[in-house]
């Protein structure tokens, strides 16, 4: 049996799913179970989900996983996580011993995991997967992840890469399609605005989908996505975190600030203390999951923690109504702190030209959004119940196991498709010396897309010319990013001031391709693949 495989690469944590069609007509989803080490003595646990991180101890040999979560406030030093907010840049390294880290290498072995433990489940090699990112990651982002896996052995053409809201909304259509139709919560059998709200650990991922179900044919057309947000669960833990400092300082007469300079210290303390306010955060939406408002007074987290800092130890206690204070900045529009769960919904509510009043259905996902403060403070802004029911930790890793089945086997399936149609995260210019970069392709801007752009730069010198590509909300952007600077050489020799055309191409993955000739002369054409550090010379 071919496995059909889903993979969700999270910042915090990673989950495989396969699918397989069953006998009665469905297609049938399983969250496989991961084996990884978790002690040092070397035993292994089994798991649903793969922690997103990886430990070097002192002879160099390295760890994912359930291990290497234990070490975060141990050898708080020696662990790598959240790697998956720098995916796309490559001047970001992480050095342990010896050794340098980039989050592409660090994206390389989560994905080798979670590959191996497909192959040991079937016991067949496996080439191909879907793996999700966030709707707003750019190209470097999703071509990074690409080349992330290419080296943990997956085949560059069999794989697909599609949106993480798109995945998990594929998920809650065919939960919805599987339910007795008498006892289905939401009805998709007419076109319906759903907007999806992703909060995970380390990315606030937002984007509004026109959902039409035709019999057990899907169509998902994105109409827009945030920009991409650096907010996620690690955000509300810091919150939390600083209010247990002040907690600290007032109970040791000492200024938690003076403790924070020496980097070590620094790592050290938010490494212990994140893995409490997680802890609390947990308890709290469980012991909590049938209570409102005011009920929540009495749920209160205490703990001990030894030689917390100076040899003292650190007795503690915080209670929900605490927490909430803490990470009030994050819910509420205007907050202190600059970013915040409701600006990105709003940002895309422009950016498809809607009103809030306008969206059918608001969709969580994330295990941010398991949190009830998280998910009251959505519902009070749109006036309407959210969409929450599935289980947030694995509807991403099943929707992509799910489109990997239909896009493996359209051809053979008599009826059922899924047909998605993902945007461009950002708008993508052209500099142009001495000139207002050029747009090429708008925000917005359905992929798969070309379009050519004749004599829209001039060649610098005789051999050819430098182009440089950028990324921003407008061509005024302070925030401007350059996505790519290459030089093209041409084989002959070119006048100076030459026209120059560009062929630009948005794949089925969003992955940007430029094609280069001289106006008018097509044996003069260069292919730039950007997945590839060097230009081959199509001539």
């Amino acid at each position: 049996m071919k496995p059909y495989i889903g993979i969700d690469l999270g910042t915090t944590n990673t989950v495989v799913a396969c699918a397989d069609y069953t006998e009665d007509g469905n297609v049938k989803i399983d969250i496989l179970d991961i084996e990884q080490i978790s002690d040092k003595n070397g035993s292994i646990t089994v798991k649903k989900t793969l922690p997103s991180c990886i430990y070097v101890d002192d002879g160099g040999n390295e760890y994912i996983g359930q291990l290497a979560k234990n070490m975060k406030n141990i050898e708080y030093d020696r662990v790598i996580y959240n790697s998956k907010n720098y995916i796309g840049n490559r001047n970001h390294v992480w050095q342990i011993g010896k050794k340098k880290y980039t989050p592409e290498d660090v994206a390389e072995k989560i994905l080798s995991v979670a590959k191996a433990n497909v192959e040991r489940f079937y016991g067949e090699r496996v080439h191909g997967a879907v793996i999700t990112v966030p709707a707003s990651f750019n190209h470097d982002q999703i071509e990074s992840t690409k080349n992330a896996a290419k080296s943990a052995g997956f085949l560059e053409d069999q794989l697909i890469f599609i949106s993480e809201p798109t995945a998990a909304l594929l998920d809650l259509i065919y939960e919805e399609k599987l339910s007795d139709k008498r006892y289905a919560i939401h009805d998709f059998s007419k076109p319906k605005k759903v907007l999806v709200f992703d909060l995970g650990g380390g990315t606030c991922d937002v984007s509004i989908m026109n959902v039409e179900i035709n019999g057990d044919d899907y169509k998902v057309e994105e109409l827009a996505i945030s920009p991409h947000t650096q907010l996620g669960g690690v955000d509300f833990d810091v919150c939390g975190v600083l209010y247990l400092l002040h907690k600290y300082s007032i109970l040791n007469d000492v200024d938690y600030k003076r403790m924070l300079p020496n980097v070590d210290v620094k790592r050290y303390i938010f490494s212990v203390l994140s893995l409490e306010i997680e802890k609390a955060r947990i308890m709290f939406s469980s012991i909590g999951s049938g209570l409102t408002g005011e009920e929540y007074g009495d749920v209160v987290y205490r703990n001990s923690l030894e030689n917390f800092y100076s040899r003292q130890s650190f007795e503690f206690e915080i209670s929900k109504k605490e927490y909430d204070e803490c990470i009030k900045p994050l819910l509420t529009k205007g907050g202190n702190l600059g970013f915040n769960i409701i600006d990105p919904i709003i940002d895309t509510l422009n950016k498809a030209n809607l009103e809030k009043e306008d969206i059918d259905e608001v969709f969580l996902v994330g295990g941010m959004t398991a949190y009830s403060t998280v998910r009251e403070t959505i519902e009070n802004f749109f006036g309407k119940k959210t969409i929450s029911y599935l289980d947030p930790m694995y509807s991403v890793a099943k929707g992509a196991a799910l489109y990997n089945y239909y896009n493996e086997n359209k051809k053979k399936i008599e009826k059922g498709k899924i047909i998605i149609y993902p945007v461009v995260a950002e708008n993508i210019y052209l500099d142009v010396k001495n000139n207002l970069p050029v747009l090429l392709v708008s925000q917005g801007t359905k992929a798969p897309y070309e379009k050519v752009y004749e004599s829209i730069v001039k060649v610098d010198n005789a051999t050819g010319i430098k182009l440089d590509i950028l990324s921003g909300k407008s061509i005024y952007d302070p925030k401007m990013k350059r996505l790519k600077s290459v030089q093209l050489t041409f084989t002959d020799i070119i006048k100076p001031g030459t026209p120059i055309s560009i062929k630009v191409t948005f794949d089925k993955n969003r992955i940007l391709h430029l094609e280069a000739w001289v106006t008018g002369n097509f044996k003069q054409r260069i292919d730039v693949t950007f997945d590839k550090e060097v230009l081959y010379d199509g001539c």
